[in-house]
């Protein structure tokens, strides 16, 4: 056996006539918005031929989503057909968006997406650890003192077991070289789980022992690496190197702005193998990649093992792209094979690693007979969302060129279990899922056009029980303790990248007398006018969802009593008409004019809003409050609130929280000042300023070319806004005019090209942050107005901050500019660069990277009042 596996294309019949036609499909990953266009057709079909052909598998491990090598795992997945996976400990939760206003939970979803969007490219797997995001950090012993550690290796070392690699990559090194305190404990955890996966006494409950046959770190820095791997290889099967689809791929990360270019030519990654010094010359070097290898030795595998091996080289060797039907006998039988194989589950030691290894064999071939044959199963819904209790229609239809040969025995649906019963292809007998067969439908739905006509069909009608679970991310149905997602029921699916999937088809077939079934799940099929055919998940949500026009309301504690407006949006989720009402739950001495309202909506997707004019008391005490809503329908009160994350690059998810409204108030003053908004990557400063009760105008790219800036007294430029609107440096003389002409320009945190451009109106230099949020704010200038006027700022300011204090400070900077604030991170040098401000003519430029953007939103009073404050710089008689 040579030390690496590889397979020459020269040997196989009909390759000549690879890209002349496309013999077989694939369906659909309901999990990504991408179609898979590497796994289709004749490309597709000859991947997973290879696929089994070779028992290859690597895992790769890092800390973030954009962490990985796009282009080491496109290599090994598409070039070497080794089964690939990534493990991202988190799923980017504590990272900045670029795309839109998600932080937090939110974006930890638009991440994990978008990492399954990357993998349908590069075609390798993906996993996640329970480990929260909480942001940026510098050190390892913060990471460890944040998550647990325990959990987190047992969640590696589950992962490690469930995959099974011969190969672990780790990303990092666990040293202060990874920089990132995240990659750091990546580094640091990736080898006690290797050593860890393969004791039996470690992490009981994560699965049987697996040994890992060789651990690789990725080389960074200078000196030679013991691997080298050309990425960038040309593949004459995809008309591409490795390297362009794992650009592709990696441009996925669109929140991240990883948008990059497909380059041609040799790329390289490298690595260095743990405990050794030899160089290398394959990732693989040294083991024997054989089928036939696995069953070696073993009783009862030793034979069917063998035989699968010598079926899966015959099918590979006699391949004919234009007649890929030609290799089903030899499919069909290493199906037959390996399915037999897999029932030996026993052992002396309770588990057997050869019949794992047989039945995950049987899915492959299942696979490439379905490549082979053409065959393509369609299930379909009417609806898209579906409410609790409720029934909508499912269709079922099976294509396939080869219907001499494959012949469709049965159609059926499989739904999810009811909690503490084992799983069943079908419920109805415990009442819960209930799915009816029924006659074909007559309308022409784009789920059942009466145009499409496959070979076999089934029409169902589906029953959702009255307290079936919400579809959403299992690891938001529970709040999160810290930055670790608690693990409950729910994650019983821990393997899965998202969601437990809802209704799916099971189309059984036979083929040279042998029967076997296919899985695919429910979509939901429709015709975007602009972007053609949209296929969505199947979702349960409850009979109505309500929305409140604030999240956070902030009341500025006063001797007078305060009014404030809240409004609640109740939507109808229901295929029928509901009636019922709506309240609000006050705080104790709180009141409104109307505490509830009548509620009447007729079809699914009406909406009705109610205004609640609310009283808060005079001399109500500082601190957090809750006014909750809901309403009631019949017998039952509904009180979620529903975050939909919708963008045309990833899958639509949706994740439910209470109703409710943080109430906080805070002893804030403001000063009346006019206000614009030049909008950058997202941030909340408008809602936060009209929270506090004064106007904020949004300045357009119009208004910022030709408009009259005069009528504003001050200016505040969103974060991030230089770099994600070039009309902002093309104009920014016009804001330095402004400043210089006795106006107050505001800039929230920029990236260093904000600098070197040398956009600000003093030379400058930016780089350092403080990533502890709880770091010591020292006040440099404490006379200075703006940390006096019209609030008075102390050290309580800065008490209960999120995730960091500041980014992208003044690092050098010239000396007409004035730091008014000193912060840095444990044995790091002082800094003033994050609250800095400058005379400019007759008005003043201030520069402030202390994180507000997420102060805000958090409710952190002392972000309030330093936000009033630096509004107000100007507004005070000599200031």
């Amino acid at each position: 056996m040579p030390r690496c596996f590889r397979f020459n294309k020269n040997n196989f019949a009909g390759l000549v006539l690879i890209f002349a036609c496309v013999a077989a499909s694939l369906p659909f990953d309901v999990q990504a918005q991408i179609r898979p266009v590497y796994d289709r057709g004749t490309t597709g079909l000859m991947q997973l031929l290879k696929r089994l052909n070779t028992t290859a598998s690597v895992l790769m491990i890092g800390a973030h989503p954009d962490d990985e090598d796009t282009a080491l795992l496109a290599y090994l997945a598409r070039g070497e057909n080794a089964r690939t996976a990534y493990l991202s400990l988190t799923r980017g939760d504590g990272g900045q968006n670029i795309i839109g206003p998600e932080l937090g939970e939110a974006l930890g979803v638009i991440r994990t997406e978008e990492l399954l969007q990357a993998r349908k490219l590069d075609g390798a797997e993906q996993y996640f650890t329970r480990a929260y995001d909480y942001g940026f950090s510098k050190t390892l012993a913060e990471a460890k003192e944040k998550w647990d550690e325990k959990a987190i290796l047992c969640d590696t070392v589950r992962v490690i077991r469930d995959f099974r690699p011969l190969v672990v990559v780790s990303q990092f090194s666990g040293t202060t070289a990874d920089g990132h305190g995240h990659h750091q404990f990546a580094g640091y955890i990736s080898p006690l789980a290797v050593k860890a996966a393969s004791d039996a006494s470690q992490c009981t409950e994560s699965g049987p022992p697996w040994v890992v046959k060789r651990f690789f770190v990725r080389h960074r820095g200078s000196g030679e690496p013991m691997l080298r791997i050309n990425t960038g290889k040309y593949d004459p099967l995809f008309g591409r190197s490795y390297f362009e689809i794992a650009m592709e791929a990696r441009s996925q990360h669109r929140s991240q702005e990883q948008g990059v270019l497909e380059l041609r030519g040799a790329q390289f990654s490298s690595m260095n193998l743990q405990s050794s010094e030899a160089t290398e010359s394959c990732i693989f070097e040294g083991l024997d990649l054989s089928v036939r290898a696995v069953g070696k030795g073993v009783k009862d595998f030793e034979q069917p093992l063998s035989e699968i091996h010598d079926l899966a080289e015959k099918a590979l060797r006699e391949y004919d792209a234009l007649s890929p039907q030609l290799i089903l006998p030899y499919l069909v039988k290493g199906y037959q094979i390996a399915h037999k194989a897999g029932l030996y589950t026993h052992t002396e030691a309770g588990y057997s690693p050869a019949a794992e290894f047989a039945r995950s064999m049987a899915s492959k071939f299942v696979e490439a007979i379905v490549a082979a044959s053409g065959l393509q199963i369609d299930a379909l819904s009417d609806v898209e969302t579906i409410a609790q209790g409720e029934s909508f229609n499912v269709s079922v239809k099976a294509y396939s060129p080869q219907k001499e040969i494959v012949q469709i025995k049965g159609i059926s649906l499989a739904f999810p279990a009811k909690p503490g019963i084992p799983p069943v292809a079908n419920l109805s007998d415990i009442q819960w899922w209930i799915g009816t067969k029924r006659p074909a439908p007559t309308t022409n739905s784009p789920a059942f056009l009466a145009r499409e006509v496959g070979m076999a069909s089934e029409h169902f009608r589906v029953t959702v029980p009255r307290d079936a679970d919400l579809t959403q991310p299992y690891w938001l149905v529970d709040p999160r303790v810290g930055d670790m997602f608690l693990r409950k029921g729910h994650w019983q699916n821990f393997d899965l990248a998202i969601q437990q999937p809802l209704p799916s088809a099971w189309v059984t077939l036979e083929i040279d007398g042998v029967m076997f079934s296919v899985n695919r799940p429910v979509e939901y099929r429709f015709a975007d006018d602009v972007r053609g055919e949209i296929r969505r998940n199947v979702a349960v949500v409850p009979l109505v969802t309500l929305s409140l026009d604030q999240g956070l309301m902030i009341v500025a504690a006063g001797s007078k009593e305060t009014n404030k407006a809240l409004t609640v949006t109740v939507t109808n989720n229901s295929s029928a008409a509901v009636s019922g009402k709506v309240a609000l739950d006050l705080p104790a001495g709180w009141s409104a004019a109307t505490s509830e309202a009548d509620l009447n909506l007729s079809r699914k997707g009406e909406s009705k809003s109610v205004l609640f004019n609310i009283k808060v008391p005079a001399n109500a005490r500082p601190g957090n409050y809750s006014i909750r809503a809901s309403a009631t329908i019949g017998d039952t009160s509904y009180s979620r609130s529903v975050r939909t994350i919708s963008y045309p690059h990833i899958q639509t998810h949706r994740f439910y929280n209470e109703a409710v409204t943080k109430a906080n108030v805070v002893d804030l003053k403001t000063s009346p000042v006019r206000i614009g908004y030049i909008p950058g990557s997202g941030d909340s400063l408008p809602q936060a300023i009209a929270q506090m009760g004064l106007n904020v105008a949004t300045i357009d790219e119009r208004a910022l070319a030709s408009g009259d800036l005069s009528r504003f007294d001050v200016i505040v430029v969103g974060i991030r806004a230089y770099q994600v609107r070039t009309d902002i440096i093309a104009h920014n003389k016009r804001l330095i005019d402004f400043a210089a002409n006795g106006g107050t320009l505001v800039v929230q945190y920029q990236l260093p090209g904000y600098a070197q451009q040398n956009l600000m109106p003093y030379p400058a230099q930016m780089g350092p942050r403080v990533s502890d949020e709880n770091a010591a704010v020292n006040f440099a200038v404490p006379g200075h107005p703006i940390l006096n006027y019209p609030n008075k700022i102390g050290p309580a300011d800065f008490s209960n901050w999120v995730q960091e204090r500041n980014l992208y400070n003044f690092s050098t900077m010239d000396p007409r500019y004035v730091g008014l604030l000193e912060s840095h991170d444990p044995n790091e040098a002082e800094n003033r660069g994050g609250l800095v401000v400058a005379d400019i003519g007759k008005g003043k430029y201030v520069y402030c990277s202390y994180s507000l953007f997420r102060q805000l939103p958090a409710g952190v009073p002392g972000a309030y009042r330093l936000l009033a404050n630096i509004l107000s710089y100007k507004a005070e008689k000599g200031n």
